[in-house]
């Protein structure tokens, strides 16, 4: 099915909906179907499996909660108590709350149909089995650990054998974050005379193999937006413009600043970034920046706890219609929710997978919303990302500092008496980005006045750090390797654009230049003895870690003078120290060969196997002098070989020793069973 026309009136479903159901969603406000609803909602009617791949933002939710309302309200025997009638699978906690939250505004219509939401982190398995246990709700909605985790449990008491529907939201989510195994487990313990619903914005090899294993003959509604300009199909909603700026990596913070100053003054706006330790960083940086003063700002990402996550998505949420409103996350929050009232999206890292790209625009622009999308691409390194996209049927045009995707081609010059402030600041923004250098003036004063927010709290500083590792090590992982390449990322600018004072110990950075740091970037003049957490407790743990190792540092310095070695130990590279630590067990493993060499030697010469004067064919000689074969370690004269130079001299005194103990044997004085006790021979005792 393939139309981007309204799908017509709730009333002209066939079969037809009840009154209930018309009542709700007109008190909802949807007053017509989209193409997806009225291509799915009737299958389900019907009893067919359907798999249904549609564009983000296109109503899918109302597709299955409608006809998993109808179909337990139809139902000829109603479901007793611990009898379940349906379950929704979600690949994450928020959008199992969201699909909870919109199944709670038809409960005025339907009373008699109880829902429970069971997902992990909020609360435990026995809680939920407790809640079960007193509520018996007909339909669950959960994420699959815990879903399969109470289907499992017998003593959960959960009934499926009456099981009408199940439903896997944003499938192909489902399967790229590793819940294949939980989601066969469910399938196994549902009867097979259910209807299965798959519901998705793309269509993966994975998924597919699921459709063989879940469903029985589906039938497959497609949803695709028309180009009306190249005529074919696109997978964006057409109410949602998409845009591209090229930039360098260190104007990325100014020109996101720039964004929100004009973009998002009066409308929530998600902002998304690579890695978790990205947000932790930009949401603390952003929060002190005179400039966003006036913004609302929050961070989600996975990593957060539980709690935690869902305050900040809650409150995010309910952040009014009008008012400035900036969410930081990564693509925990990318899928699936529908969070009201957000008009702009700004991608600073491209993701990973660059399927999620869409499903990050995707969150502006909902239900017929005009919303606005764009992402940053560094000039002349990542603009093949946009054929990419293209061929991939995702619209996208440069950017426009009017607002729009159009390109604009003059801009007034900023110091106009006659502009307005907004003009100002978009003529300032198109001007940051017509730069050729890396160091205009504009972006370095800002960068300057990041560093010194971040020199006023240490966490800043280590946060700042692990942002910057975490983001390097995500690049070099990206699926799109061909257009991300690792070894084109600019570390230095990308040091400046995240305000860092100095630079990480770390494996990416071995080969630069040593002292001043990488190309392109300074390190900051500050006593990092002296740089404090704002936090006083970790600001304690700070000063008392310090000293102590200041006083192991001259307690070491004091005994090193008693033994009357008052030179500073150099510090250890470990790479070389690895490579010598080697090289030792080497030269090691070569002496015990020759020590061995040796006794056969004198064993045999004992016995009077070797007639006399042939000891050089033996390769006597050769062991005599085979310390010198290591003698390049002695000219160096370094502590590191004494080691090894009293080893030689001890296995040089356990030759001589063995020398003798053969010439007794060979005198008759010692018998060859005695030698090889005496010479620790392993074989002495067979």
């Amino acid at each position: 099915m393939t139309t981007t026309a309204p799908a017509g009136s709730w009333e002209s479903l066939v079969p037809k909906l009840s009154d209930e159901v018309l009542d709700a969603v007109n008190v909802m406000g949807f007053t017509e179907m989209t193409p997806v609803q009225a291509g799915a909602i009737p299958l389900f009617m019907k009893n067919k499996d359907v798999v249904v791949e549609a564009v983000t933002g296109s109503g899918k939710t109302l597709s299955f909660l409608i006809p998993i309302l109808e179909k337990i309200h139809r139902r000829s025997r109603k479901l007793a108590p611990a009898e379940i009638g349906a379950i929704v699978i979600s690949p994450t906690r928020e959008l199992a709350t969201q699909i909870t939250k919109v199944l709670s505004e038809f409960e005025p219509f339907f009373p008699n149909i109880k829902h429970q939401l069971m997902i992990g982190g909020e609360t435990s398995l026995e809680e939920d089995i407790e809640t079960f246990s007193q509520t018996f709700p007909d339909i669950l909605i959960g994420t699959p650990g815990r879903l399969e985790d109470i289907l499992s449990q017998k003593r959960s008491g959960v009934n499926v054998k009456e099981l009408e529907v199940l439903v896997l939201d944003e499938a192909d989510r489902l399967l790229d974050m590793g819940f294949a195994v939980s989601l066969n487990k469910i399938m196994s313990l549902l009867p097979k005379q259910r209807r299965t619903g798959l519901f998705s914005a793309t269509m993966t090899d994975g998924l597919s193999e699921l459709v063989r294993a879940g469903l029985r003959n589906p039938v497959r509604v497609v949803v695709k937006v028309e180009d009306l300009v190249g005529g074919g199909g696109q997978r964006t909603p057409a109410s949602l413009h998409i845009g591209y700026i090229l930039c360098s990596t260190s104007q990325k913070l100014l020109l996101l600043t720039h964004l929100l100053r004009q973009e998002a003054a009066n409308k929530k706006t998600i902002v998304y970034f690579a890695t978790c330790a990205s947000v932790d960083y930009f949401y603390k940086l952003l929060s002190r920046l005179t400039q966003l003063s006036g913004f609302a700002i929050h961070s989600l990402h996975g990593k957060m706890e539980t709690k935690k996550r869902s305050l900040t998505f809650k409150s995010f949420t309910n952040i009014p219609a009008g008012s400035p409103g900036i969410l930081l996350c990564t693509d925990v929050a990318s899928r699936g929710l529908d969070i009201p009232d957000v008009d702009f999206v700004v991608q600073v890292d491209p993701p990973q997978d660059p399927k999620a790209f869409t499903h990050r625009c995707g969150r502006a622009g909902r239900a017929g919303r005009e919303g606005k999308a764009i992402v940053f691409l560094v000039k002349g390194k990542e603009e093949t990302y946009i054929d990419f996209l293209k061929v991939r049927k995702v619209p996208i045009h440069k950017w426009g500092w009017s607002g729009g995707p159009e390109i604009i081609e003059d801009v007034q010059d900023d110091d106009d008496e006659d502009m307005t402030a907004e003009e100002a600041e978009v003529a300032l923004t198109a001007k940051i980005i017509k730069e050729e250098g890396e160091d205009d003036s504009e972006n370095a004063e800002f960068l300057r006045g990041v560093q010194k927010i971040v020199m006023t709290d240490r966490d800043l500083h280590d946060k700042g750090t692990m942002a910057y590792v975490s983001f390097i090590r995500s690049y070099s992982k990206h699926e799109a390797s061909f257009i991300f390449r690792s070894r084109d990322l600019d570390l230095g600018a990308l040091a400046r654009g995240y305000g860092l004072l100095r630079l990480p110990k770390m494996p990416e950075l071995k080969n630069e230049k040593s002292g001043g740091g990488i190309e392109g970037f300074v390190p900051a003049e500050i006593d990092m003895d002296k740089y404090k957490y704002q936090d006083k407790q970790k600001e304690a743990v700070r000063v008392k870690k310090l000293a102590e190792h200041k006083a192991k540092q001259a307690e070491k310095e004091k005994q090193a003078a008693l033994n009357g070695d008052s030179k500073k130990r150099k510090p250890i590279n470990k790479a070389s120290a690895w490579s010598e630590k080697q090289e030792a067990k080497e030269r090691k493993l070569e002496r015990q060969l020759k020590k061995q060499r040796k006794r056969d030697y004198l064993k045999r010469k004992a016995n009077g196997e070797i007639p006399e004067g042939d000891d050089a064919k033996d390769g006597e000689g050769e062991d005599d002098n085979s310390d010198d074969e290591d003698g390049d370690e002695d000219e160096s004269g370094s502590k590191d070989n004494n080691k090894d130079d009293r080893e030689d001299e001890d296995d040089w005194e356990e030759l001589q020793n063995e020398e003798r103990l053969a010439k007794k044997v060979k005198k008759g004085k010692m018998s060859s069973r005695d030698f090889d006790k005496q010479v620790g021979n392993m074989f002495a005792d067979l």
